[in-house]
């Protein structure tokens, strides 16, 4: 970053759990104007973090109304979630069905709200509103993407990737040699699991191996010498990734709980 006296950031603003992040790595000045926020960087750039939002189309807006309509005739009051983009057209449908609306953004797996029993998300993609199932699996999540005019329940998705982590649990409890995989990535750079990860692997009766990362990628997972892998990077990695791993991937979280198979939570560290 000393090469550049200035950069800006186009796109969220700043979440939370960023600027924990930059804060944990540099030490820094934060001056905040609305949806813009400066960052200075002790003996580096000043960094400019600039929120980006689509502008609502009226076409797109009367789609939406159309979709959603059955919303409004079951009488299901959702509560409206939205990806940092899709702000302006979440203030539209929370509007439109006279629902509460988040009080900002999510942003990776970052909810700085209670999760209630009904969730209607504004976005694209499914790593947003998986994450609300995820956390609460209870919850009843419909995501909604206005560029495609479509809603989904997202149990059925939910489901699948619940099938991948019940499977990859069952190997690795089957797995005689283990990888401790330890990220540098900023952020993800968790060696106080270490110590706790080695007394259960021993009380398991398996043998392990630490492992150093700079990612925790298939390209690299693939190709170690163990049976399984304890990844204790993002637990989003031993969630969302699992059909791409060639062998059973489980997080730190899965390993030290008493009961691996409790999945009340699955992105708990």
């Amino acid at each position: 970053m000393g090469d550049y006296q200035y950069v800006i950031h186009l796109g969220h603003a700043l979440p939370p759990n960023i600027i924990r992040i930059i804060s944990g790595n540099f030490r820094v000045r934060r001056r905040d104007f609305s949806d813009v926020i400066i960052i200075e960087v002790e003996n580096g750039p000043t960094v400019l973090f600039s929120a980006i939002y689509y502008e609502p189309r009226p076409e797109l807006l009367s789609r939406a109304r159309d979709a959603l309509s059955n919303f409004i005739k079951l009488g299901i009051n959702p509560f409206i979630a939205y990806s940092l983009p899709y702000k302006f057209y979440a203030q539209e449908i929370a509007e439109t069905l006279n629902a509460p609306i988040a009080p900002g953004p999510i942003t990776g797996c970052f909810i700085n709200f209670p999760i209630p029993s009904t969730v209607l998300f504004i976005g694209s993609g499914y790593f947003y509103p998986l994450t609300f199932k995820l956390l609460k699996p209870q919850t009843t999540v419909y995501l909604f993407d206005v560029f495609r005019g479509v809603v989904e329940n997202v149990d059925n998705v939910y489901r699948r990737y619940l099938a991948m982590k019940v499977k990859a649990i069952q190997d690795f409890n089957s797995a005689r040699s283990v990888g401790i995989v330890i990220s540098r990535k900023p952020g993800q750079y968790r060696p106080d699991l270490i110590e706790a990860l080695v007394n259960r692997l021993r009380r398991l009766g398996k043998e392990f191996v630490i492992i150093d990362l700079n990612e925790v990628s298939p390209d690299y997972v693939n190709n170690l010498p163990v049976d399984a892998v304890v990844n204790t990077a993002c637990p989003r990695i031993g969630i969302d990734d699992l059909d791409r791993f060639m062998k059973p991937v489980v997080n730190a979280g899965d390993v030290l709980k008493s009961n691996a198979l409790d999945l009340s939570n699955l992105l708990v560290w």
